[in-house]
């Protein structure tokens, strides 16, 4: 039997599992494949299945015996800064885990990609720096169920588990809304359209509070790290850019990558104030020829929710780096070169 390693990559056209594919196929040391409901235009080897499906699931699985390696990146449908659909998200991974282990002889590892939720960062305060080891929250919390359903499972089997916790993941990927990058972007042309200064709309804590992110390559790096660490088998870690910021220190920075001064805090509702800020986008839209309609660009309602962390969010790399992993990302340039990404794509307009 070849001793070939194959990688499925589960909710593989999402924004962390592409960045993972994108690094595994790079780096090389995999076979790699995808997972999703729908086979996307032009993917190369793919798995068509439904997570929600166990018997398809299965069949599905059991056709490619291949399979060493899982990374799961899926999760059901959620409102933002709610609580999760914690049956949802465990059924999905149950079977998952039930067609590996049946249908995949030689099935070594899974990987789950979780986030800081698993501290509460969407409740309120908590402990910072956070530490895997740190106290769980009051449920309901689906990475919660999902690691105790993992770590359960895996008792005196040969096959190991890890799990990444980033922070807010950060990546130029068009079309998806829920991104900070887009997000700010768009709030920057509209105030640039509109003769207005670049404000910050969130809390006034949130102006000076400490917080951190994750870019997603960086996150890829530490996923595949894991897959094949010895040191990282059935543990969960930290993944985090090892830098923190302020917005009252990175705004004047912003401002400037936009082409706009800076403003003050001023804390609004965007999903409000930008209620009727259609007709805007389009008119920079047919000025710029940009591609994607404002929608498609921007969340309001997650701007809301990360501009209103008026506490520090904070996460421990201890653990990760006495483990060996040495990846880091310096957050400011991050910002820069994801705004250029994202006028290089057409999706920002010129500054």
């Amino acid at each position: 039997m070849s001793n070939a390693r194959s990688l499925l990559v589960v909710g593989a056209t999402g924004a962390a599992a592409t960045r993972v594919a994108e690094r595994a196929r790079a780096e090389g040391g995999f076979n790699l494949l995808g997972l999703s409901r729908r086979v996307p235009a032009g993917a190369g080897d793919w798995v068509q299945a439904d997570l929600t499906d166990p018997a398809g699931l299965a069949q599905a699985l059991a056709a490619r015996p291949d399979i060493t390696h899982i990374v799961y990146a899926s999760r059901a449908p959620f409102g933002e800064g709610g609580v999760e659909d914690v049956p949802a998200n465990l059924a999905m991974l149950r079977n998952l885990l039930d067609a590996a282990e049946a249908g995949l002889p030689r099935f070594a590892h899974i990987h789950m990609i979780h986030g800081g939720k698993w501290y509460g960062l969407h409740i309120g305060p908590f402990r910072t720096p956070a530490r895997e080891d740190d106290p769980r929250h009051l449920p309901p919390n689906f990475y919660y169920d999902q690691q105790d359903l993992v770590a359960a499972r895996q008792r005196g089997k040969s096959w190991s588990w890890s799990a990444s916790r980033p922070g807010f993941v950060l990546d130029v990927a068009p079309g998806r809304a829920r991104n900070m990058v887009s997000t700010l972007g768009a709030y920057a042309a509209i105030c640039r359209e509109l003769g207005a200064p670049f404000d910050f709309p969130g809390r006034p804590g949130a102006w000076t509070a400490l917080h951190e992110l994750t870019d997603a390559s960086l996150l890829a790096e530490g996923v595949l790290w894991m897959l094949t660490e010895p040191r990282a088998a059935n543990r969960a870690f930290n993944l985090s850019n090892g830098d923190s910021f302020r917005w009252c220190d990175l705004w004047p920075f912003l401002a400037q990558q936009f082409g706009l001064p800076c403003g003050v805090p001023r804390p609004m509702s965007m999903p409000r104030w930008m209620a009727d800020k259609g007709p805007v986008w389009d008119a920079i839209r047919r000025r710029h020829d940009l591609a994607l309609p404002l929608e498609q660009v921007a969340s309001w309602d997650f701007a809301d929710f990360f501009l209103g962390m008026d506490y520090d969010v904070l996460f421990s790399m201890t653990a990760a780096r006495k483990a060996g992993f040495t990846g880091f990302v310096d957050s400011w340039e991050m910002f820069g070169r994801q705004i250029e990404g994202y006028r290089a794509a057409r999706v920002l307009p010129p500054r």
